[in-house]
């Protein structure tokens, strides 16, 4: 008696060398995945084009001020979550300001979040030149470079309110050619940081929050050997700055003295070698663009007990301690025994009690 043939085997079972049909589950999801995936490819490419759409309305904007930036090349990519515009050899031509500025860099980067391009992060390459006046003979030209440069801006709405600059290896080293004999200086810095935000008061103030640090900053004037480093800290607040600000120096101090503007120094303290400078205050522009207001300041350091034996910050330090030795009062930094005492800046002028220190240079 012979065994009844086996049934054909199904498509779908066990060995039968053929794939069968996948789970309904996971076909949903391979949709889903894609329709998301081609989504946001939509949400992105939108972004990019919105983001090179602002771009260039800002170049126009600019170019139609006297204001024109350019770029070897520009490309804009960053897929799929970034915004990212790239500028091979960018230059900057600023004819409306006084005097007129040009300055080229090596490379601009600049990165957006694809959900928040108003918070932009962006890496400037070196070297910089910058260069003011006449092209052909510029009044002034410095070449800059650094080893990183990184810095972000956030501006909800199309106004800024936060920006944050910071810098590794700098070094600002100006031209010869356009230098007088004798009237430059070379500049380094291990790390600087600047740092500015809208202040908590009426929008209409346009109050500003600072803070600046450098470390191991040195200034050396052409023909003279470098000092000793300093370390540099200051945290203030700008007031009443004119908005939009004029691009003519003299015009914004104008205006800033027109809105009453000043200068609050919270905290400024420096470093160089053993000596110790401390200051706190508020001070204005004058109507020559000087400093003018009062500032109480510390120090203490070597010239404190042997004028003359540190010499620091430029020979100020020395003048400084006989001066507060004369009229200033006994204090300290952080438990280190200094001597205190207030500055009055007027007429051009740097004034403890009735002596005159120092003459004021023109900064605005």
């Amino acid at each position: 008696m012979t065994e009844p043939d086996s049934a054909p085997a199904s498509p779908d079972s066990p060995g039968s060398g053929k794939l069968g049909r996948p789970p309904r589950f996971l076909v949903l999801v391979a949709l889903a995945v894609v329709v998301v995936a081609a989504g946001w490819s939509a949400v992105w490419y939108f972004g990019t084009q919105k983001a090179d759409a602002m771009i260039t309305a800002w170049l126009a904007e600019e170019a139609a001020r006297g204001r024109t930036y350019a770029c070897g090349e520009r490309r804009v990519g960053g897929y799929p979550f970034r915004v990212e515009v790239r500028c091979s050899e960018p230059s900057v031509d600023i004819a409306d300001a006084k005097p007129h500025v040009r300055a080229t860099a090596s490379g601009f980067r600049a990165v957006a979040q694809v959900w928040n391009l108003t918070h932009v992060i962006y890496e400037i390459d070196g070297p910089v030149r910058i260069e003011g006046g006449n092209k052909r003979r510029p009044a002034f030209a410095v070449d800059t470079n650094w080893t990183l440069l990184q810095g972000s801006l956030r501006a909800p709405g199309g106004q800024i309110v936060r920006g944050d600059l910071g810098i590794t290896g700098f070094t600002a080293t100006p031209d010869p050619a356009a230098t007088a004999p004798g009237g430059g200086a070379t500049v380094t810095a291990s790390r600087v940081g600047i740092h500015g935000r809208r202040a908590d008061t009426p929008p209409d103030a346009h109050d500003v929050d600072v803070a600046v640090d450098a470390i191991d900053l040195v200034v050396t004037p052409d023909g003279m050997g470098p000092s000793d480093a300093v370390d540099l800290s200051f945290v203030g607040r700008l007031g009443a700055l004119p908005y939009p600000p004029p691009r003519d120096p003299e015009a914004f101090l104008a205006a800033w003295r027109a809105n009453g503007g000043s200068i609050e120094v919270g905290k400024l303290s420096a470093t160089q070698g053993e000596t110790e400078l401390r200051a706190e205050g508020t001070l204005a522009p004058d109507g020559a663009g000087r400093p003018e207001g009062s500032v109480t300041i510390k120090l203490a350091g070597p010239d404190l007990t042997t004028p003359g034996s540190a010499g620091a910050f430029g020979g100020l330090a020395p003048v400084m301690a006989l001066a507060l030795r004369l009229a200033g009062r006994p204090a300290d930094i952080d438990g280190r025994e200094a001597v205190s005492g207030t500055i009055e800046m007027r007429e051009g002028k740097v004034f403890l009690g009735p002596m005159p220190i120092t003459e004021l240079p023109k900064i605005f």
